[in-house]
């Protein structure tokens, strides 16, 4: 019989740092605390929910093009004197947008033992959603273990693999004042659940960077975007192909004169199912839509105030003008600045990136990641939320599962080598970039079920319940949801 080899962490998980109490942060805490591990949530907004939190304010313009990000007890300020751009820069407002609706049909985004309210439609608004987030966490008492206000500043890892010192900071009103405090707490280990949606991904297109210093008020990313009332009557550019720029362009579809967009050939080998899903959606888009090629460079008009004289040359030859807006939907990057000396970047870094590297230079890609979750060079580093094309709030739940039972010791992690010989398969497959990280319908599930056989393997013999899959009725539902998301999109007016 052949011994299976696995490693054991080097010293047992007792206290564990959630960062984040959004969909994947607010079940990773209950999975830790249902194994008995003390658990510390760290959220920078005032309230759990994440990206489902609904601001009008918009954030801070992002930097044209995309860079990385840097880092620095307690003040107290007037409220007054406190510049507000600084606290949108602690708390960023997320890219929820008012008509925002969800797309993947909430049956199957439901987490284990917490139904949706009866009655709640498969495809609903942004609000209802927030509720269902917020009342899980009330439901398991996980507002009682976050600390709000408090965004995570710096990642220290400790000797050994003993842990890491968090450092935090907390900006909160008091009366008239303005609170900030700085605090530094070791923990055994640190999960990230801070989601996608934060690092905007900004292309280096010549010209782009002058729009934005000339028309300020012209440009925005979608992660700004809150409602379609600023492009009435307007001729507007998209620049992007993914999920935000179809909603946004029906959004605003109804009230503009044009919406050009700008798409780009992507080369990645997507399989033939999901290829179809991206050709269907595209005749989801409002009449008036001109769909066009990349963008070479933007020509101004030395003589012109306005924007609408800007030649926007395409790569195809052919170019365009009198647009009044732009749009940028070209997604976002991985970037996490409190851990500087693990990304990518020349200079930033004295460790040996083909082993230790978390994030690519360029940001679309996390490396050394076992199953996306743990960091194969010091596992009590742990993420959850980063694969994509997903049924995420279910998806997330089953990560969280993954991260409970190993830190708990009731599941192991195979060897570092074959944790990277694992890795490099993966990589094989499907190539460099953010779609590495993508999975799919049928990825999906083959993940989900290798987690679940997994850690049951290991699990169970030490006395450990039998962690269930999905359900029939969740694949009942699965079958009809893109059905059911045609005949939603159909049915709102654009």
């Amino acid at each position: 019989m052949v011994t299976e080899e696995r490693l054991k962490l080097r010293h047992p998980i007792r206290k564990v740092a959630v960062i984040g109490a959004g969909p994947a942060g607010l079940p990773t805490a209950k999975s830790l605390r249902d194994e008995g591990i003390d658990v510390v949530i760290y959220e920078r907004s005032p309230a759990s929910g994440g990206t489902w939190i609904y601001n009008e304010q918009a954030p801070v313009s992002p930097d044209y093009p995309s860079t990385g990000a840097p880092l620095p007890f307690e003040t107290l300020e007037s409220w007054d004197s406190v510049n507000k751009e600084s606290l949108l820069r602690h708390a960023p407002p997320t890219p929820c947008y008012k008509s925002l609706r969800n797309n993947v049909a909430t049956p199957l985004i439901k987490y284990k033992n917490f139904k949706w309210p009866e009655g709640t439609p498969w495809f609903t608004s942004h609000d209802r959603i927030l509720s269902y987030l917020q009342d899980y966490s009330a439901s398991f008492h996980l507002d009682e273990l976050t600390e709000f206000n408090s965004s995570l500043e710096k990642l220290t890892e400790l000797p050994d693999q003993k842990g890491w010192l968090v450092l935090t900071k907390k900006v909160e009103k008091v009366n008239d004042n303005v609170k900030t405090s700085w605090r530094e707490e070791a923990f055994d280990a640190v999960v990230l659940a801070t989601g996608h949606y934060h690092a905007p991904h900004i292309p280096s297109i010549p010209g782009l960077s002058e729009w934005q210093s000339r028309y300020p008020d012209a440009i925005i990313h979608s992660k700004q975007y809150r409602h379609p009332d600023s492009y009435v009557n307007k001729t507007v550019l998209i620049i992007g192909d993914g999920t935000s720029a179809l909603d946004i362009a029906r959004d605003i579809g109804g009230r503009v004169k044009k919406i050009y967009q700008s798409v780009r050939q992507t080369e990645h080998g997507f399989d033939e199912k999901y290829k179809a899903l991206r050709e269907e959606v595209q005749t989801w888009l409002p009449e008036s839509v001109i769909r066009v090629t990349t963008i070479k460079t933007i020509v101004f008009d030395s003589q012109s105030d306005g924007p609408q004289s800007a030649r926007i040359l395409l790569h195809d030859g052919s170019q365009i003008q009198g647009v009044d807006a732009i749009v940028i939907c070209t997604g976002y990057l991985f970037n996490y600045h409190f851990l500087p000396e693990l990304h990518d970047d020349a200079g930033q870094t004295n460790r040996p990136l083909t082993d230790h590297a978390l994030v690519n230079e360029a940001g679309s890609q996390l490396l050394n990641l076992h199953k996306d979750i743990f960091y194969i060079p010091n596992p009590t580093l742990s993420l959850i939320g980063v694969p994509f094309h997903i049924a995420t709030f279910s998806f997330f739940e089953y990560q969280s599962f993954a991260v409970a039972r190993v830190y708990s010791g009731s599941a192991d992690l195979p060897t570092e080598q074959n944790m990277r010989q694992e890795w490099q398969a993966r990589l094989k497959q499907k190539g460099n970039g953010r779609e590495f990280h993508a999975l799919g319908a049928e990825l999906e599930q083959w993940y989900i079920n290798d987690i679940l056989t997994w850690i049951n393997n290991h699990g169970i013999p030490r006395g450990k319940k039998l962690l269930q899959g999905h359900t029939e009725e969740w694949f009942h539902v699965k079958d009809r949801a893109f059905d059911a998301l045609k005949l939603e999109f159909k049915s709102r007016s654009i």
